[in-house]
């Protein structure tokens, strides 16, 4: 009797937490593929980005906005494009994709990083939101030297040179002769008588 009243609560106990459990939401698994037209820029240079969002399923979605940010995007100043999706619905495979150009600042905001992506969809009624990296951006920054003029340098270079064998020569000449002077010969003077 006690086996079959043990095994009755363990039962009653599995079948409560059965029916506290609530049903899982399975959101649909959206990615962000990109490229830009070469693989790296320079500050004030114009970039292409390719990207395409692309529904892995299982349900579709109803793209609502998507934004790009750049890896110098800051709240007090630009650095994102917002590109409105229309409401397009995509099913389970099919991806939406966009062509943009954007410059890259000349001042010192311009820095290498990921370009995100964040995509905003709505699967039913519920809203979703999520950001993905779409592709690496590489900027070279400006040179802190610039090597123009490169004749002028070589000319100062070559001067200094020249001087600095002349002075050697001199200085050399200098030491050389005096160290080398002639023994002083006291002449004994004649006695007048």
């Amino acid at each position: 009797m006690g086996k079959k009243i043990s095994l009755f609560l363990l039962v009653l106990m599995m079948l409560t937490m059965l029916a506290c459990t609530g049903p899982a939401e399975c959101a649909a698994t959206v990615n962000v593929y990109g490229y830009t037209d070469r693989y790296y820029y320079l500050p004030g240079e114009s970039v292409k980005l390719m990207f395409w969002v692309y529904n892995e399923g299982p349900d579709k979605i109803i793209l609502e906005n998507v934004t790009v940010r750049f890896p110098w995007h800051r709240p007090v100043w630009d650095g994102n494009i917002t590109i409105p999706a229309a409401n397009t619905v995509l099913d389970k495979g099919q991806s939406w994709n966009k062509n943009i150009t954007f410059t890259i600042p000349n001042d010192s905001r311009a820095s290498s990083g990921p370009i995100s992506v964040e995509v905003v969809y709505t699967i039913g009624s519920n809203t979703y939101r999520d950001t993905r990296t779409a592709c690496p951006l590489n900027i070279n920054p400006l040179p802190e030297l610039s090597l123009k003029d490169m004749d002028k340098l070589l000319t100062l270079i070559t001067v200094q040179v020249v001087l600095v064998i002349v002075c050697t020569i001199i200085l050399a000449a200098t030491i050389f002769l005096s160290a080398r002077r002639p023994k002083v010969v006291l002449e004994e003077s004649e006695k007048t008588e």
